[in-house]
């Protein structure tokens, strides 16, 4: 006689919640209420009569029977995402390459070149998102990530769009106030630091510029709002080519500098191992590579 299986939603919220030991982030992954999670946890503790977790204001504790379960189901749950990873979620023929990417990205060279992948690719359609965290390919309906880092992350295929250089800007009107003059513009105006790491120290050691104490650091962790802070007179930036090589063009930016800050960080196209299979996610990958070569 078979054995009776516990309801497998119940061991998909489990699964679930195990990992995340919180209710709120489950609730999301699995597209359903905190309390749907909860009964479903509950209802599995009722079928194998064990506590499995431990609540707590701070979120969920396993409990030792909880953690037993999870490294036992640890297997069977990648086993499943192995034999379903060569099947698409959409139609096998879908023309959408769903793109996830940070907001500078999209709005410095993503949107202004929608026209000129429309010419083409006049069969694909593309859509992309705006986020700052990670996805997981194998759970997030994404074909393709561009992000800005190292490109050493776990289990993409990552391939370099530019190299990774960091140009001093600033308006044309803060430029000329300072008389087109560097050590005066440095003396008289903000810099915008929006890396992580102090790139303007970077920039003195590579360039051999010499760089006043004053005035104030402006801090701005968004390329995005950084650019626009320098566009509108905020303060000299040290930004990405690749983001500010069209404002350079347009006019509303200016190099002070023909030095580059060689940086170990850049952006970078990722996808799931098997996604470059599909010849759609190939071809807008070639074309991002193709488009950024040109900048």
């Amino acid at each position: 006689m078979a054995r009776q299986l516990p309801p497998l939603n119940a061991v998909r919220a489990f699964e679930v919640a195990s990992r995340h030991l919180n209710l709120t982030r489950s609730a999301e992954e699995l597209g359903v209420t905190q309390g749907a999670v909860s009964k479903q946890i509950i209802a599995l503790e009722d079928h194998i009569g064990v506590q499995l977790f431990i609540r707590g204001p701070g979120g969920l504790t396993l409990t030792g029977e909880g953690h037993n379960l999870k490294e036992a189901l640890l297997p069977a749950f990648t086993t499943l995402g192995e034999a379903f990873s060569r099947y698409s979620r959409r139609p096998p023929r879908s023309n959408v390459c769903r793109i996830t990417t940070i907001a500078s990205f999209a709005s410095q060279f993503l949107v202004p070149r929608l026209a000129t992948f429309r010419e083409r690719h006049p069969s694909l359609e593309l859509e992309f998102t705006t986020s700052d965290r990670l996805v997981d390919f194998g759970r997030e309906e994404y074909d393709i990530g561009v992000r800005y880092g190292p490109g050493d992350w776990d289990g993409v295929v990552a391939t370099r769009l530019v190299e990774g250089r960091l140009a001093p800007v600033c308006s044309p009107t803060v430029f000329k106030e300072a008389g087109c003059d560097t050590e005066r513009l440095f003396a008289t105006n903000r810099r915008i630091q929006s890396s992580a790491f102090n790139e303007w120290r970077r920039w003195v050691e590579q360039t051999g510029q010499t760089l006043p104490d004053r005035p104030a650091i402006l801090q701005i962790d968004d390329f995005l709002v950084a650019l626009r802070a320098a566009v509108t007179g905020a303060g000299v930036a040290l930004l990405p080519d690749i983001l500010v090589k069209d404002p350079i063009r347009r006019g509303e930016l200016v190099a002070i500098s023909p030095e580059r800050f060689e940086n170990e960080y850049t952006f970078y196209v990722s996808c799931a191992p098997n996604a470059v299979r599909r010849p759609m996610v190939q071809d807008v990958i070639d074309w991002l590579i193709a488009e950024a070569a040109e900048v």
